[in-house]
C-alpha cells in the first residue's frame, strides 16, 4: 500500500507534459555541455598529436611516434607539475566529471597523469593501450604504468620516468619480459627511478573495486575468454572519455524521454479530442 501511494504521485508527475517539456530541455542542455566538452578535450589531444606528427619523417613508424609522445608527455607534464605544485584543483570538474585534461593541465595525479596524458595522445594515433597498476612491496597500486601495442606486441612505457627498455637486438620490451629478468633491465633507469618499482606482477583492472559485482563479472570472463586473457583485460582506457560517455547517456535518455513525451502529448490530444464540449454537456443537463 505504501508503495502504490508513492508510485502514483510519481506517475502523475511523469505524465504532466509541463514537467516533461522542462526535462527536455534540461536534457538537451545537458547534451550540449556534455558533447562540447567532449569535442574540447578530443580537440585538445589531437591538437598535441597533430603537433608530434609535424616533426616526425613522413613515413613514421607507431614507434617513432610512441617515443615522441612520451618525450612529449614528459616535457608538458613537468612543467606542469611545477606550476601547479602539489594544491588540488576542487569542483565538480575536477573531483566528479575528472575529464583527461584535467590529469594534462595540472599533473595532480602523479604517475596516474602521466599514464593518461600519454594514453590519450597514443590513442589520438590509433595506438592500442593498456594501464596497468604495478604491484610495489607486495601491494598493487604503487605506480602505474602504460602498455601499447607496438610492432605488434605489447611493449612497456614508463612516462613518469620517461621510459621504455630495450632488448639485445633493440626491440621494445614486454611486461613479462621485465618481470621474467629485471636485473638486466634495472640498468636502463634513470638516476631518479624508484628502485621498487621491479615488475614483481602486475593488475590491468581493480577487480575488487566494487564488491560482489566486479568479482562477479571477472568470474564470467573467466569462463568466456580463459583466465590469462581476463586477466589482461585493461577497463581504464574505456572510462576516461568522460564527457563522450555522458553526451551518449544524456542523449539515450533524451530520445526516451522524448518519445514518452510524444505519447503522452498524443494521449491527451486524444483524449480532449473526445470529451463532450460545454455546449454538449449543457444539452445533455437540460
Amino acid at each position: 500500500m505504501a508503495l502504490l501511494k508513492t508510485y502514483l504521485p510519481v506517475k502523475r508527475i511523469l505524465n504532466n507534459l509541463y514537467f516533461l517539456f522542462l526535462l527536455n530541455g534540461l536534457l538537451a542542455a545537458s547534451l550540449f555541455f556534455f558533447a562540447t566538452e567532449a569535442s574540447y578535450e578530443k580537440e585538445l589531444f589531437s591538437a598535441i598529436s597533430q603537433n608530434i606528427k609535424k616533426e616526425l619523417p613522413q613515413n613514421f613508424t607507431d614507434q617513432d611516434y610512441a617515443l615522441k609522445a612520451l618525450e612529449t608527455t614528459g616535457y608538458l607534464q613537468n612543467n606542469r607539475s611545477a606550476v601547479f605544485g602539489s594544491s588540488g584543483i576542487k569542483g565538480i570538474t575536477a573531483n566528479f566529471f575528472h575529464p583527461s585534461t584535467v590529469d594534462l593541465m595540472t599533473n595532480e595525479g602523479a604517475c596516474g597523469s602521466y599514464v593518461v596524458a600519454l594514453l590519450r595522445i597514443l590513442k589520438s594515433n590509433n595506438i592500442q593501450v593498456k594501464t596497468g597498476q604495478m604491484k610495489v612491496n607486495g601491494i598493487y597500486g604503487g605506480h602505474m604504468i602504460l602498455e601499447a601495442w607496438i610492432e605488434n606486441r605489447w611493449v612497456v612505457m614508463d612516462p613518469t620516468f620517461g621510459l621504455y627498455f630495450k632488448n639485445d637486438d633493440g626491440s621494445w620490451a614486454s611486461f613479462k619480459q621485465l618481470q621474467a629478468n629485471w636485473n638486466f633491465y634495472k640498468h636502463q633507469t634513470p638516476q631518479d627511478y624508484n628502485q621498487e618499482y621491479q615488475y614483481e606482477d602486475m593488475r590491468y583492472t581493480n577487480r575488487e573495486k566494487i564488491p560482489v559485482l566486479t568479482p562477479a563479472i571477472k568470474s564470467i570472463f573467466n569462463v568466456i575468454l580463459g583466465r590469462e586473457m581476463a586477466d589482461s583485460i585493461s577497463i581504464r582506457p574505456y572510462l576516461l572519455r568522460s564527457y563522450h560517455k555522458l553526451a551518449w547517456f544524456t542523449f539515450i535518455i533524451w530520445i526516451a524521454v522524448m518519445l514518452h513525451t510524444a505519447k503522452t502529448y498524443s494521449a491527451r490530444k486524444k483524449t480532449e479530442l473526445h470529451a463532450p464540449s460545454s455546449a454538449e454537456m449543457k444539452t445533455k443537463a437540460a
